[in-house]
């Protein structure tokens, strides 16, 4: 299977070098409007380069496309690929507007090719392991769940620190990942109230963003995202009417389960012998061959971005004076 790139940035180095692990996938070209990261996607792996993605599909009709463009590009970039009957692996968030991941959606659900958004912690093995204990009903009914992706990173000159490039900041990136996170291990959202702004860096987006959150299982939580909150990388913490579950080495885990009536932790090792990035393309190649919808689909993928919109309308409001 012939499979092409749409932007050649930093992520895209990751969509290649995954390929290229994958029998029977043959990266036969790349596109940018950079001149400089097309040479340099050239000289790495052989690749054909193309400066307008519309010719490079023309010529080299791919059986597959990744999508390494900022978010304001997804919905033209996938909708057309669809169109076209090539499957597609897009890099989150699905799209910079809500009304453009609602369109994309639809572009999807009429096209015989498939969707999927990289959210790519789903596959990442201590997660996989968390939801596994979860399922088990090991805590009971989930009553508070805290999640967050934060950090100290410069991104100023980065794409997400412009609004119309990547529709939010913090929020939209590494929070879009956290609130996937929480639908991937316990279900849809009901309703969001938020602060998020930027307080440190010069940029037009959030640095720093909180969402408060009530499940439609009832669960109440909070998920954390940053630029410029220096400490910890994450925190995963889940507490059950039986017990409660924490991934302390986001990177390696084990799971650790304390039921309310002990003191001792169980641990739960996870399964870390391939890479989350490994398990999402390989998942996505599956699913392209077998004409199945993908764990992170437009479905779940769409419900995110509603739920991030709706954060980011929550937070431009202070809350109630006291």
């Amino acid at each position: 299977m012939k499979v092409a790139i749409i932007g050649l940035g930093n992520i895209a180095g990751t969509h290649i070098a995954q390929w290229q692990k994958i029998d029977d996938i043959q990266i036969v070209a790349g596109s940018d409007i950079s001149a400089d990261n097309v040479a340099k996607a050239e000289a790495a792996c052989g690749l054909k380069g193309y400066s307008d993605w519309k010719v490079m599909l023309d010529e080299q009709k791919p059986d597959m496309v990744s999508i390494c463009t900022p978010p304001f590009l997804h919905y033209e970039m996938a909708s057309e690929c669809l169109k076209r009957g090539i499957h597609v692996l897009c890099e989150k968030p699905m799209a910079a507007t809500l009304e453009q991941a609602e369109a994309l959606a639809e572009a999807a659900k009429a096209s015989k090719a498939i969707l999927m958004i990289a959210y790519c912690h789903r596959f990442h093995g201590p997660m996989m392991k968390a939801k596994e204990v979860l399922d088990s009903g090991i805590i009971g009914k989930p009553i508070f769940f805290r999640g967050g992706f934060t950090g100290m990173v410069q991104f100023a000159t980065n794409h997400r620190a412009n609004l119309k490039m990547a529709g939010g900041g913090s929020l939209m990136d590494n929070g879009s990942h956290a609130a996937d996170l929480y639908q991937f291990l316990l279900g849809k959202f009901k309703s969001v109230s938020c602060r998020a702004g930027t307080l440190m860096q010069d940029m037009e987006t959030d640095d720093v963003g909180i969402i408060l959150f009530t499940g439609e299982n009832g669960c109440y939580g909070e998920i954390i995202a940053g630029y410029s909150l220096p400490g910890e990388f994450t925190q995963w913490i889940i507490t059950g009417e039986k017990g409660v579950l924490s991934v302390d080495n986001y990177f390696s885990g084990p799971v650790r389960v304390r039921m309310h009536d002990s003191q001792e932790w169980q641990e739960f090792e996870a399964d870390n012998s391939e890479t989350r990035f490994d398990r999402e393309f390989k998942h996505f190649v599956e699913c392209a061959k077998e004409g199945k919808q993908p764990i992170s689909n437009a479905e779940t993928a769409l419900h995110i971005q509603r739920v991030i919109t709706k954060a980011y309308e929550a937070a431009k409001s202070e809350g109630l004076a006291v």
